[in-house]
């Protein structure tokens, strides 16, 4: 399932060096990012901070996918580390609008019969939905952007794309909906939460505590999905 860690609870979990060390065999041996590698191979930056939401995919203990998001009201990478992707142009910085960043499932792996990087898209749009995430910033390829239109992610692009370290990327403003988190049940066989929260887990909006958007858990098996 999709576990959801606030700042220092991903420590207290015992998952944080499974994070950072997949982080760094995705991000840096994999994809090549340079400029991240470390001599510890454990991938981690200055917004991993007591804000910052890690939503870690896991099957008994083994990590298969990961995103984090990072408030926009606070330093994120957009805004301190290539601001020049937007050209001066201003966008949408607030409580409930977050960057999405560092999303990377592991290829081929497969969670109750669905693929990982399945199981992991749809987690982020049901984790938007319960905390009242209302848009997310994302840096990313053109292929990204299309898989979020066509599974009904309201998207708009915030500047024209350009070549960012050799390779292409675009500056979006996508906002999830139930329609879109529909979409991506019906695409990946998904038939209720791929969420596993802690009871005592805090809203990183709101600060209350967090509820689920979808009433019960996914269960492998074909059934209708109830909302909140």
């Amino acid at each position: 399932m999709l576990r959801y860690f606030k700042g220092s609870s991903l420590q207290a979990s015992g998952f944080a060096e499974r994070v950072w060390q997949f982080r760094h065999r995705h991000f840096v041996e994999r994809f090549g990012w340079g400029a991240l590698r470390k001599p510890d191979c454990r991938e981690m930056d200055i917004f991993d901070t007591d804000e910052a939401v890690h939503l870690v995919l896991e099957d008994e203990g083994i990590i298969l996918g990961y995103s984090r998001l990072l408030t926009t009201n606070a330093p994120h990478l957009l805004s301190d580390v290539y601001p020049e992707i937007m050209g001066g142009i201003d966008y949408p910085r607030q409580k409930s609008v977050y960057e999405w960043t560092r999303c990377v499932a592991e290829p081929g792996a497969r969670l109750f019969g669905v693929e990982a990087s399945h199981m992991l898209l749809t987690g982020v749009a049901e984790f938007c939905l319960s905390a009242g995430i209302e848009a997310l910033i994302v840096e990313t390829h053109p292929k990204l952007v299309n898989l979020l239109v066509s599974n009904l992610w309201d998207v708009t692009p915030l500047a024209a794309p350009m070549v960012y370290d050799g390779a292409l990327v675009v500056p979006i403003h996508a906002v999830p909906s139930p329609a879109a988190l529909a979409s991506h049940h019906r695409g990946a066989g998904i038939n209720g939460s791929v969420l596993e929260v802690a009871a005592d887990a805090s809203n990183p909006v709101t600060g209350q505590t967090l509820t689920t958007f979808v009433r019960h858990a996914h269960t492998g098996l074909t059934g209708e999905v109830t909302y909140a």
